[in-house]
């Protein structure tokens, strides 16, 4: 008997290492399957950002087509620290600044991307004016903003867009984060050079594919509101000329 107890509680000993480290192993196996699956999972939540945002910004266009066809001129953006979501207008009937955030509520749409940043909005004066209407002769040649793609190429010619509406993308640099009870923050400044071009306030904007150069992303997102579409439907409304 005395020799059977050492033999079975050294068995013992053998079958509770074997759990143990079949329980190390199926720990490891099984954090190894949840990043596999985690990881999946964030590229699928981003895209959908991405085509949430593209969504929004899509129905922000349509809707700058809306209030020109009502009004005869586009909004002028919202300017207010912090935003309220209605535009900025001067006595004289012209914008407190070109360029700004969309006023979304007096567009009825979404005041941010997917990530939660206003959207960057400008628009160009010819097009603003509250009682100076454009003709279809101004607004063909008028407008000074510019678009740019790979490598600089201007992709706005031979009719400069009217409008334009920028998300700041994923990484939000250089953007306008909207944060509970109304308030705000800015993000930190763009890194790539392409995104400090649209984040400084002047008449160049660059729309391309998401890039990566060394540790800087371009990852922004732009739509145009085309002079020549905004005549268009102008004229098949019958606002034009």
């Amino acid at each position: 008997m005395s020799q059977r107890l050492p033999q079975f509680r050294q068995k013992q000993k053998l079958i509770h290492g074997f759990s143990l480290l079949e329980m190390a192993m199926a720990l490891v196996i099984l954090s190894l399957m949840m990043g596999w699956l985690i990881m999946p999972l964030r590229v699928q939540n981003g895209l959908h950002k991405y085509q949430q945002t593209d969504q929004r910004l899509t129905q922000a266009q349509q809707a700058l087509l809306g209030h020109a066809i009502i009004y005869h001129y586009l909004p002028c953006p919202d300017t207010d620290q912090p935003p309220d979501g209605w535009e900025n207008v001067l006595a004289n009937q012209t914008c407190t600044s070109d360029e700004g955030l969309l006023p979304w509520l007096q567009l009825g749409v979404a005041a941010t991307d997917a990530w939660g940043r206003f959207f960057r909005y400008r628009a160009d004066s010819t097009f603003t004016h509250h009682a100076q209407w454009f003709s279809i002769s101004a607004a063909e040649s008028a407008s000074n903003i510019q678009v740019t793609g790979e490598a600089g190429a201007v992709t706005s010619i031979p009719s400069r867009p009217g409008a334009i509406i920028l998300s700041h993308g994923e990484n939000g640099l250089g953007g306008i984060q909207s944060v509970s009870g109304g308030q705000t923050y800015a993000v930190s400044a763009p890194v790539h050079p392409d995104e400090q071009e649209n984040a400084d306030g002047d008449l160049v904007f660059v729309d391309k594919a998401q890039q990566q150069a060394g540790g800087a992303v371009f990852d922004d997102r732009l739509v145009m509101l085309s002079p020549k579409v905004l005549i268009q439907q102008m004229v098949q409304a019958q606002r034009l000329p």
